[in-house]
């Protein structure tokens, strides 16, 4: 058996947090006037900040002056006035760049923000059926939105904190040198301990958040899988057994979430111990300076002030690590999704747009799906292991060495049991998947040279579960032709025999059907699917087990209508009732991925085999009324 394409392996390196961050550090780019803008003007207020102990300073240096001097000077009240007229206007100049630095840094990040969901968007929607397979709904939902929202805070930080505390400490040491080199090794001395020590922290918190968002992906899993499956746990009574479930997710969610951030929170009593080291040693050896007149007091306060503008610094390196760490694993999770290979890429060649029948031709096609989880979470085993070990085992073939041709216009039925093979066979025209040996040809080209959108234009699916969006009914009927008018929508739906039940709706074919089409019956949504085929006008047209859920006078109705509608386009048929099947002008029965018997009606009547068998178990039920 040959191993099939992986759609989305997990055996390649993880993606790395600094990469992660990287990737989405450069959506920023995206905005470079307005990232440009906001950091100037940071860079206008650091430069603010980083002044006014200097004027506080020397206000104060020029106090110590005039103390011991009696009378009132004026002098010293000109000084003293301009001193603190000038600190006010430093404040208010930082208050109107503040203003306008808000509003721009949060619309350049809720931007940035926005083009990061598309992006994602984006990349789900390039990937393949297979990968879609192989990865759970309510994980794709928490990485795509809660992962998402997460990296705001980090966005922020890119933009503005970074940028702040580098500069900042930066100017703060340049300017603690500048006064007394004393001063400033001591300050290090504080400094450096500390930073180690929230780095020391910081590098054990990135895999503990990467466990706290794995753990959020489960619980959300188990939220979406009982919503979309409401009727069915009430059906089976299990609703005491779905809650429990999702108590044991939110448990242990709340588990590693509480440990994580008590695991953080224990970093801040060390910091503050290290850091605050710095203010008594500084004061006590600039405090002997200025005794021995070596430093003016204005020249100490000021250390004091940038020690203090150090310290609370410190404490945004603290909360930009907490975020960091955080994002990082949001990050990861998110770039599992935007670097995901794509495993079906679109070929060059163009499908030329036609009313003529295709033909379609399977040479020797196997195909086997695969088991290969499409994301990494902590709950599947751990990567490094996942790395070592081998893949997992695929399926038995769906298709085996299937070979068989259908002329332009020609209208086949394919019947067999359950798992044969005929959905499958159906999935591989569109080029939702791609057989693992073998060629799938439309008009004598490889459906992989063609590109997907002139494709899959020519070819319109009805698919056995029938999906209808939260929309009106005519804009579900025309969404393979959305510039269709309303006497076509209602031409395609008479020729479903769905116009009597639309017509009957509150608002007839502008009445909003509720999600997923939960307020039409199953083949009341079959009907509807089988109008949105026929408007797209498909060259090719695929039915699987289009008329399943309808009753059988409904089916007769159908069937008549598409006596008439199957000529001039190239229709596959799948369908477990022979009534159905001999509309067809050749019958395939497929059996464990295989044609086994392929002719008309009476052929394969006349072969009694296994057609016939099927052929004579429809008959019985008849037979016994």
């Amino acid at each position: 058996m040959s191993r099939p394409t992986t759609p989305q392996a997990l055996t390649g390196k993880p993606i790395s947090v600094v990469r992660a961050l990287g990737l989405v550090t450069r959506f920023l780019g995206r905005r470079p006037g307005f990232v440009a803008v906001s950091i100037g003007l940071l860079m206008f207020n650091i430069a603010i900040e980083l002044s006014m102990p200097q004027f506080l300073g020397n206000a104060i240096t020029q106090l110590g002056r005039h103390t011991g001097e009696i009378g009132i000077h004026t002098t010293g009240f000109r000084e003293l006035t301009l001193s603190v007229a000038l600190f006010f206007f430093l404040v208010v100049v930082r208050t109107c760049v503040g203003l306008f630095l808000g509003p721009l840094r949060n619309l350049t990040a809720q931007r940035t923000l926005g083009d990061l969901r598309a992006a994602v968007y984006d990349a789900l929607q390039r990937q393949s059926f297979a990968w879609h397979d192989n990865a759970r709904t309510g994980e794709l939902i928490s990485r795509s939105s809660t992962d998402v929202s997460r990296l705001q805070e980090y966005i922020f930080v890119c933009l503005l904190f970074s940028v702040d505390v580098v500069a900042g400490l930066l100017g703060t040491m340049v300017f603690i040198f500048a006064i007394g080199p004393t001063l400033g090794w001591l300050t290090l001395v504080a400094l450096v301990p500390t930073v180690v020590a929230m780095a020391y922290f910081a590098v054990r918190l990135q895999p503990r958040w990467r466990k706290v968002h794995d753990r959020h992906g489960e619980m959300s899993t188990v939220i979406q899988e009982n919503i979309a499956g409401v009727r069915v746990v009430k059906a089976f009574a299990r609703e005491a057994d779905e809650i429990s479930k999702f108590r044991a997710r939110k448990e242990a969610f709340l588990q590693e979430l509480t440990s994580t951030v008590n695991y953080w929170a224990a970093r801040v009593p060390m910091a503050q111990f290290l850091f605050g080291l710095g203010v008594p040693m500084v004061l006590w050896a600039g405090g002997r300076q200025v005794i021995r007149h070596e430093l003016d007091l204005g020249q100490l306060t000021k250390v004091i002030f940038y020690l203090l503008a150090l310290g609370n610094r410190i404490g945004v390196i603290g909360q930009i690590t907490s975020i960091i760490q955080n994002a990082g694993s949001s990050a990861q999770r998110v770039c599992e999704i935007l670097l995901a290979p794509v495993s079906l890429k679109p070929g060059n060649r163009v499908l030329k747009p036609s009313k003529a029948p295709a033909s379609i031709h399977f040479a020797d096609v196997s195909f086997a799906y695969s088991l290969e989880p499409s994301l990494a979470t902590e709950s599947l085993q751990p990567m490094a292991s996942r790395r070592e070990s081998p893949m997992p085992s695929a399926r038995r073939n769906a298709l085996d060495h299937l070979s068989f041709s259908i002329a332009p216009g020609e209208t086949v039925a394919l019947v067999g049991p359950t798992g044969g093979g005929k959905s499958t066979l159906l999935a591989l025209i569109p080029r939702f998947y791609d057989p693992n040996s073998g060629t799938v040809e439309i008009d004598g080209v490889d459906v992989r040279e063609l590109d997907f959108t002139s494709l899959r234009r020519a070819i319109s699916m009805v698919f056995q579960e029938t999906f209808l969006f939260s929309a009106s009914v005519a804009d579900n009927i025309a969404l393979g032709n959305p510039s269709a008018s309303r006497d076509q929508i209602e031409a395609v739906a008479r020729m479903a025999r769905a116009h009597g039940f639309i017509a009957e709706l509150a608002q007839g074919y502008d009445t909003i059907i509720g999600e997923r089409g939960i307020s039409l019956s199953g083949g009341q949504r079959q009907r509807v699917a089988i109008a949105r085929a026929l408007l797209k006008e498909p060259r090719i047209l695929l039915m699987d087990d289009a008329t399943s859920a309808v009753d059988p006078e409904t089916e007769r109705e159908i069937r008549e209508a598409m006596a008439g509608l199957l000529g001039g386009r190239t229709t596959l048929l799948v369908t477990q009732r022979v009534s159905t099947a001999r509309l067809a002008d050749r019958i395939l029965f497929i059996e464990d991925g295989r044609v086994v018997e392929e002719g008309t009606h009476s052929d394969l009547i006349a072969r009694h085999g296994a057609y016939a068998a099927l052929f004579q178990s429809q008959l019985e039920p008849t037979a016994t009324r």
